[in-house]
């Protein structure tokens, strides 16, 4: 159990090298003072706290009037949450206070929060694209198994950084899941999802000191954000936690951050009722609040929430309130969120076109980049609309994707470097990745930074992706197929072996046969080898066929038996599997 976590966040004294358990100073308590839409099931979360240190708990709804309820701790941080025994009453005030032992003195904190008025939306999905059969992977040794096919148009070559390539399709043909591939659309891994659902932000992220696969999974709504739970899968693809939002929330699709710690930040949207006469809406309209929670993966407790709603005015969006009271007002839209080394929190909210800097502890906004109250005075080239994906750099840079759209504002789309000056406040452009020719996107997209200085850049509603050198010039392009859509596309160094076999079918004519092998996610096979013979206990090996693609075909002798192995590079034997007849002539 991790006890010496959130230094920076915590106020502790960091430069002695103190554990939390120590040198606390602050207990951070969610949901934050002022808040104004905490849900009705809202757990009341102490981060800081240590086991026993917190006594006399007062939970009072103006409404609903005193809880009780019980404390369970964090397996990854020093904290505890209360967990009520009964929800809140909509639209209560509810004030928070308790005793807390530190360093041999009681002290009283507190907190105070308004409980929002859920709001009822429509759960309509994405209309799909059917696509060709050509469109659409098919394989002898898994027949059920139908991904959809990659075109390359330029191809990679010693510039391309190492690994695979990551992608999660969906809306377009073939099945829908998380994807891993490499630079000639040969596929690696392929887990396709239950129908209706998809996959987003599918990627590798270090959980718990190993090289993990993480990504979201669940439906996405037609209103533009998703309703599910996040992911984390090994190396030998056994999924190792599933993480779900708190707090009668869903996990939304447009970000899963693991922390080093164990915790995961995960994001969600919360329909509310909402005063929107300011932006030219309603009274009482409805607004999509972006939430903001890390949760204790152990736990599945909430440590702590934000929510757009307490911090930022609906009045900075540029999109305009629907004509329908019915639909939400989506005015910020959260899509991506990043941590830097100094647990601040980096955000991008699309319908806002601003970055923004969070504080992890008070939720205070430390600056805004862009939009209608830039904390910077934005250079030539800066201005980005409706963007995607901010990320932290070193020395003071920042990147994103720059969407334009839509509406289409600054066509085309681009990736976008920025430099910042903290102490001047201006923001300079430092790159800009744009393909040739132009792609402009009506949404999602990211721009990854590769080792070597390169970048790869997923473009998001489009079925596109390209990759450049630190020169910014194309050095590989491919695409799915037309109606595809992957939120993020990455290039990720990774190295698996499944617990599941490998999957060999033999098709048999009257002169001839031919062995197809597959092994879906294996990275270290690299040639199969055929034995054969009139039985199981009387074989020898027939031939050697180096692994081509996902599927070896594998030519083969007419034969009683039929015994393949998977090998290293180095000779070892992976697996050995019996093949079956698909087909005997």
């Amino acid at each position: 159990m991790n006890h010496c976590r959130r230094i920076a966040v915590l106020s502790l004294m960091a430069t002695l090298g103190l554990c939390a358990a120590a040198a606390a100073a602050t207990v951070t308590i969610s949901p934050l003072p002022g808040t104004p839409t905490a849900l009705p099931n809202t757990q009341i979360s102490f981060l800081g706290a240590p086991a026993g240190s917190l006594s006399a708990i007062s939970v009072v709804g103006s409404s609903s009037g005193r809880h009780s309820g019980k404390l369970r701790s964090y397996f990854s941080a020093i904290g505890e949450s209360f967990l009520p025994k009964k929800p809140f009453t909509p639209g209560e005030h509810v004030t928070v206070h308790a005793r807390w032992a530190n360093a041999g003195a009681n002290t009283t904190i507190s907190t105070s929060f308004t409980v929002a008025r859920p709001g009822v939306v429509a759960q309509s999905e994405l209309p799909s694209v059917a696509g060709t059969p050509a469109d659409v992977q098919n394989f002898q040794s898994l027949p059920d198994l139908h991904p959809p096919t990659v075109r390359v148009r330029v191809a990679a070559g010693a510039e391309s950084a190492p690994g695979y390539i990551f992608a999660a399709p969906f809306l377009g043909p073939g099945e829908w899941g998380p994807m891993i591939f490499d630079s000639a659309g040969n596929l690696v891994w392929f887990h396709p999802l239950p129908h209706g659902q998809n996959a987003a932000d599918f990627r590798t992220q270090v959980y718990e000191g190993k090289n993990d696969l993480t990504w979201w999974q669940g439906k996405t709504l037609s209103l533009g954000y998703g309703l599910g739970e996040d992911v984390i899968m090994n190396a030998n693809y056994r999924t190792l936690a599933v993480v779900k939002a708190g707090n009668g929330l869903q996990a939304d699709e447009h970000g899963f951050t693991v922390t080093p710690q164990g915790t995961a930040y995960i994001l969600a949207y919360s329909p509310v009722h909402a005063s929107l006469p300011t932006a030219g809406g309603a009274a009482d309209g409805l607004a999509l609040d972006g939430v903001i929670q890390e949760i204790d993966i152990r736990t599945g407790l909430v440590m702590w929430e934000w929510h757009s709603l307490g911090h930022v005015e609906v009045t900075e969006a540029y999109s305009t309130p629907p004509a329908s009271d019915a639909t939400p007002y989506d005015y910020f839209h959260i899509n991506s969120l990043a941590v830097n080394s100094q647990g601040n929190l980096l955000i991008s909210a699309r319908n806002t076109w601003a970055l923004y800097d969070i504080n992890p502890s008070s939720g205070a906004i430390v600056w805004r980049l862009g939009g209608k109250k830039s904390t910077f005075k934005l250079g030539t080239g800066v201005q980005f609309a409706y963007q995607h994906d901010a990320e932290w750099l070193g020395g003071e840079e920042v990147s994103l994707l720059d969407d334009e759209g839509a509406p289409a504002i600054k066509p085309p789309s681009r990736g976008e470097v920025v430099k910042l000056n903290l102490k001047t406040h201006t923001a300079t452009l430092a790159n800009q990745l744009i393909r040739s020719p132009g792609l402009s996107t009506t949404g999602q997209g990211d721009l990854q930074a590769l080792p070597g200085g390169g970048w790869m850049v997923g473009w998001g509603e489009l079925p596109n992706f390209t990759e450049f050198n630190a020169q910014g010039q194309e050095i590989y392009d491919a695409q799915l197929p037309a109606g595809e859509s992957s939120d993020r596309v990455y290039r990720e160094a990774w190295s698996a072996q499944p617990t599941e076999p490998p999957a060999i079918v033999a098709e048999i004519s009257q002169s001839a046969a031919t062995i197809y092998a597959t092994w879906n996610g294996a990275t270290t096979v690299y040639s199969w080898e055929l034995l054969t013979g009139p039985s199981a206990t009387n074989l020898s090996v027939q031939s050697n066929t180096p692994q081509t693609g996902f599927e070896t075909a594998i030519p083969a002798p007419i034969a009683s038996f039929y015994e393949v192995r998977a090998l290293s590079a180095s000779g070892r034997v992976l697996a050995t599997l019996t093949a079956s007849k698909a087909q005997d002539g």
